[in-house]
């Protein structure tokens, strides 16, 4: 094996020379690759950077889906199917009625608010989910005006976790049912204002700042059936849904679900 290693190196300083026998230095790649690939972190740090500043759905998903991974476990599977999600959000084409208002109502289409979990760690997950049951779209606007996550509560100021999706809505417009599913809670809060909770085996479904309840405690109702109407009860900016999905006790990003209805 000496030999071998010495006969290699032998060979290796004669083909370093040239055909007059001058020594010849030895071409550089590594100045190449490192300049390329800076220009490619380059390109990608502008690309996000315009997202961030635009506030863009595309960069709240990336967002979100960047910190499920970095705050939970993930299987390799869940791994999967969230990056598949993710990609075909961001290339999904959107409508501009997707996420804007009209210019006469977007003054109108500008309500948020609720109160922030204390303990997001234990009681949230950043983690895709996907449901076996198709749902019902509580309410017809596709206008998020807060989304699930870490933000600066609209009302208070103060910066807390955002347990589910506000939607703003037309004052009086109709909130459907998610799922078919009990009446857990029918009640009125100082933060939530009317609210309701309703259970579906081990899924939940929470919608907040009600001007009227048409359900109590108790009532069975199935998907898409009327149990109450927008307003800004509670702790709001102005009348739009707050709606959540709890599974198993745990929050989770309603987007997810909502995405493809």
């Amino acid at each position: 094996m000496e030999y071998e290693t010495r006969e290699y190196e032998r060979n290796y300083r004669r083909s370093a020379r040239n055909n007059d026998g001058e020594e010849t230095k030895p071409v550089d790649f590594i100045t190449p690759v490192i300049v390329v690939q800076f220009v490619v972190f380059l390109l990608i740090f502008l690309v996000l950077f315009a997202f961030y500043k635009k506030q863009s759905d595309s960069f709240k998903q990336i967002r979100s889906f960047y910190i499920g991974i970095m705050q939970n476990d993930m299987t390799a599977k869940q791994l999967a199917q969230g990056v598949k999600s993710a990609l075909e959000f961001i290339s999904k084409p959107r409508s501009p009625a997707d996420n804007e208002a009209s210019a006469g109502d977007a003054e109108n289409m500008q309500g948020a608010g609720g109160e922030d979990l204390l303990l997001p760690k234990k009681n949230a997950s950043f983690s895709p989910v996907f449901l076996s049951e198709k749902i019902v779209r509580p309410v017809e606007s596709k206008r998020i005006t807060s989304n699930f996550g870490y933000r600066k509560n609209p009302v208070t100021g103060k910066y807390g976790f955002h347990s589910g999706l506000d939607i703003a809505s037309p004052e009086g417009t109709p909130i459907k049912a998610a799922f078919d599913g009990v009446v857990e809670e029918a009640k009125s809060s100082e933060a939530r204002g009317n609210y309701i909770f309703l259970k579906s085996g081990n899924v939940t479904t929470v919608y907040c700042h009600c001007s009227v309840l048409s359900v109590k405690r108790g009532d069975r109702v199935k998907a898409g059936d009327v149990i109450a109407k927008v307003g800004s009860t509670g702790q709001a900016t102005g009348p739009h849904l707050h709606f959540e999905i709890v599974i198993n006790s745990i929050h989770y990003n309603p987007e997810w679900v909502l995405e493809n209805t």
